[in-house]
């Protein structure tokens, strides 16, 4: 239910490296096809994309990302790794492509720094990974407000 990272063992850390390097792979070939549909379906649509196979592809990327959350972060935290980083991204950037690059950028930091401050402070791993989401989430958030009122 709450999986542990300091659990998982080297199969799972070869499996995960695996399976992302994958759907980065498949993020970057189907790229504009996959914003197409995620921005506008309906347009889409009418220009001759197959949506539903397009649609299916962002379904399974999603599930195969929420899998490997699971063993490391557990149910509960997941969603909000997954969330977190795009919302923090979306708080200074408008552009599809720079909020998808930030968001990466932003999951690696929270995720680094998480393991960090838990190891020091010896305290749950994945609960201190979520906390420096929702933390830098804040951050950006007080500095959009900022970058509004110049």
């Amino acid at each position: 239910m709450f999986g542990s990272i300091l659990a998982m063992n080297k199969s799972d850390v070869i499996l995960s490296i695996i399976v992302s390097v994958i759907i980065g792979i498949l993020f970057i070939i189907y790229y504009r096809k996959l914003f197409a549909v995620t921005f506008d379906e309906e347009f889409a649509k009418a220009s001759g994309l197959k949506t539903n196979r397009y649609t299916n592809i962002i379904a399974i990327l999603t599930a195969l990302i929420i899998v490997i959350g699971m063993r490391m972060m557990g149910v509960m935290l997941i969603s909000s790794i997954i969330i977190f980083p795009a919302l923090t991204s979306m708080r200074l950037f408008k552009s599809y492509k720079k909020v998808i690059i930030s968001s990466g950028i932003i999951s690696i930091i929270a995720f680094i720094l998480g393991i960090y401050l838990s190891y020091v402070y010896n305290v749950s791993t994945g609960a201190t990974i979520v906390l420096v989401n929702l933390v830098l989430f804040i951050l950006f958030s007080i500095l959009e407000v900022l970058l509004e009122k110049n």
